[in-house]
């Protein structure tokens, strides 16, 4: 999803309360909320650890025992072949690491080579985008009438404008933002952006390799989809997350931190596994329902948008073509991979560590 880039990326690319869906209000939130966040991450420091480095040897089994019961599980670049069409899919990750600069030196005599490259979401799509953000706002706000301080008790209200504060959002606008987004506000870390050279995530640094190359690029779908996706999550589940969100103690630094070192391992399924066993870990909330509300996140998010890519790149011809999209769409029985084998292509790994 690159217009996200991550929850707390999502701020980095996007005062007075919303009183009506009008672009220039829309904007001067946005560019509050961006200006207190990136003050905030600059004072803070990242102390977040890989936690499959701290299991027990029984969760360490129970780990594997997991991994091998999803389809295509390992592994961010994959060569699908189907007669005279090769299509190298690429996992990747939004944010930027320093890690990229070796992976990028073996990628580039393959995107060097394509027909076509094809992104989440391309550049130009986004600049585009910047200048429509009015349209972006009903994926951010609350249908009218509606009110996220008549949707959660009292108590937990203040506590969220209490959360809220170090960001300068009014209690008005607050009210009439949709959950999901203020979830990213709770949840976000310091950790993203690791060493020299780690500006650009892997897509970024894929299409600038491919537009110097003079390599066309396309994007599988709108820039706002992503958000649309978002915003499509029952209001009564993004209620609830955010009320979860708001109670944990969940180390969110420290689920980043897996999810990063395990996608540079190859290996991204294993920290999103984790992710599902720690999240809301200290409430007294029944498991199958942390389950129902993480699988409902990934059926809009990942499953839906698979599906519509995968159509897309099935009506293309060319001989060879370069997908590059976040890895966690890769993996799973509707993951991107497993739908191109389910397409007829025979699927093999590439090593790009």
């Amino acid at each position: 999803m690159k217009y996200l880039r991550g929850r707390a990326a999502l701020i980095e690319r996007c005062g007075k309360a919303l009183l009506e869906l009008r672009a220039r209000a829309f904007t001067v939130l946005i560019a509050a909320v961006l200006m207190a966040s990136l003050t905030q991450a600059a004072a803070a420091r990242c102390d977040g650890i890989d936690l499959r480095q701290h299991l027990t040897e029984s969760a360490r089994h129970k780990l594997d025992d997991a991994l091998a019961k999803v389809p295509f599980a390992v592994g961010n670049h994959w060569v699908a072949i189907k007669g005279d069409q090769r299509i190298n899919v690429i996992g990747t990750q939004h944010s930027g690491d320093a890690r990229m600069l070796p992976i990028m030196r073996r990628l580039r005599p393959v995107i060097e080579q394509a027909d076509a490259i094809f992104l989440e979401v391309t550049e130009p799509q986004m600049r585009a985008a910047d200048t429509a953000q009015d349209s972006f706002a009903p994926y951010f706000l609350l249908p009218p009438g509606q009110r996220l301080d008549q949707m959660i008790p009292e108590a937990e209200w203040r506590l969220l404008m209490a959360r809220l504060a170090p960001f300068g959002i009014s209690s008005d606008a607050t009210a009439r933002m949709q959950p999901w987004y203020l979830s990213d506000f709770l949840t976000g870390t310091d950790c993203r952006k690791r060493g020299l050279g780690s500006r650009r995530g892997l897509d970024d640094r894929i299409e600038h390799v491919a537009r110097t190359a003079g390599i066309p690029t396309f994007g599988l779908e709108s820039p706002e989809a992503g958000l649309a996706a978002l915003a499509s999550m029952p209001l009564s589940d993004q209620v609830k997350m955010l009320r979860f969100d708001l109670r944990s103690e969940t180390r969110h630094q420290d689920l980043y931190v897996t999810l990063s070192d395990s996608f540079f391992e190859g290996r991204l399924t294993e920290g999103r596994i984790l992710l599902l066993w720690m999240m809301y870990r200290d409430l007294d909330v029944p498991r199958q329902e942390v389950h129902r509300l993480l699988a409902s996140f990934d059926r809009v998010v990942l499953e839906r948008r698979n599906r519509t890519w995968v159509k897309r790149l099935l009506a293309r011809k060319e001989p060879h073509l370069v997908v590059a999209v976040g890895a966690a769409h890769l993996a799973g029985d509707t993951g991107v991979l497993n739908l191109l084998h389910r397409a007829g292509y025979a699927l093999s790994p590439v090593d790009d560590r």
